[in-house]
């Protein structure tokens, strides 16, 4: 391990490396670097944006680690547990090349016709990619998500049918991730946000929340709740409306009281109220059993608890990944809609 040395059980998988796998990383730096070249010619700050996609990516793997494995790396290639900063590197060249390019050369279609295009190039791209991984055997699935999969697999690819729901939300959030703070690098102009509108902000969030609760749902039961407010396995309607209500209403009175704040003064304000009031949300919910961990996740646990309560410092960490990820790509929508409200689509 790079940054945190690991004596769990969490840690202890085979890392061996093989001849085709140093031939595979070997690959994707080659690639990473002569995609970076290739794309400083059609923008500025590459390295930059390839640092925000790659931390998006990160945040991602970090949230999700317990829900799939990457093994035979090498003892190099990781940075927490089974997260890799190889496969990282993979996720941002294949995302950053595409959104570059569009925005390049397809500058004058609306915003969310480019964003439909980022998502199909950067799926057929990273079908590809995954059955790689899983072919050299890099890839394999925690059992809470084999459970989810059942062995059904899209026929050649080999790869679960679910890839077809989990990769498009993976990308959404990370594109979203990435379009939001490329909003300050391009220093675009964005206007003040003085009337919320509500509804709207609320469908947004409500749409990133549960995608990703979906997508999310192996790795801990929502339990104890009423039997009419689940929709989908033990995804509920209660316990993500938690989520949905206070992330849209941090967001939206952060709006409306600093409305001159630098965005990304405002986004640091989003986080932190959002913060203090989901984590100890969060600990009560676990400590009252209404949130229950699943083996895989407890598994990846140091066993440190928070101060003063029985909340994994994992989770502690956890909450504000989840919420950079959601705010993020919400907020870009949210100001993407607001702006061409207010000055039409001019392209």
């Amino acid at each position: 391990m790079i940054f945190q040395p690991c004596t769990s059980a969490a840690c202890m998988f085979d890392k061996a490396v093989t001849t085709p796998i140093i031939f595979f990383e070997v690959f994707i730096f080659v690639m990473a670097i002569a995609s970076l070249l290739i794309l400083s010619k059609f923008t500025n700050k590459i390295l930059l944006r390839f640092a925000i996609v790659t931390i998006g990516v990160f945040i991602f793997e970090f949230f999700t680690a317990p829900m799939w494995h990457n093994y035979h790396l090498g003892n190099w290639a990781y940075v927490y547990r089974d997260v890799s900063w190889v496969l990282t590197v993979g996720w941002a060249t294949i995302i950053l090349v595409p959104v570059v390019l569009i925005d390049r050369f397809l500058k004058s279609i609306p915003e969310w016709k480019k964003f439909l295009l980022y998502l199909l190039f950067v799926f057929l791209i990273a079908l590809w990619a995954e059955k790689a991984v899983i072919a050299l055997g890099i890839r394999s699935y925690a059992p809470e998500t084999m459970e989810v999969i059942k062995n059904h697999m899209i026929p050649w690819f080999n790869i679960p049918w679910g890839a077809l729901y989990y990769i498009p939300v993976f990308m959404t959030l990370v594109i979203g991730f990435y379009k939001f703070w490329t909003l300050i690098i391009d220093k675009k102009l964005i206007v003040p946000m003085k009337n919320i509108s509500w509804g709207r902000d609320l469908i947004i969030v409500l749409l990133a929340v549960i995608f990703f609760e979906i997508m999310i749902e192996p790795m801990v039961v929502n339990a104890k709740l009423p039997a009419w407010s689940y929709f989908y396995r033990d995804v509920s309607i209660l316990m993500s409306g938690i989520w949905i209500i206070i992330i849209w209403l941090a967001v939206g009175i952060v709006d409306k009281v600093f409305v001159h704040l630098k965005l990304i003064e405002k986004f640091a304000v989003y986080l932190l109220v959002a913060s203090l009031i989901t984590t100890p949300i969060e600990a009560w919910l676990i400590g009252s059993g209404y949130r229950i961990y699943g083996p895989s996740a407890t598994d990846n646990f140091s066993g440190y608890k928070f101060l003063f309560t029985s909340v994994p410092v994992e989770v502690i960490f956890a909450v504000p990944f989840y919420l950079l990820l959601i705010i993020a790509s919400s907020k870009y929508w949210i100001y993407i809609l607001e702006n061409n409200k207010k000055y039409g689509d001019k392209k």
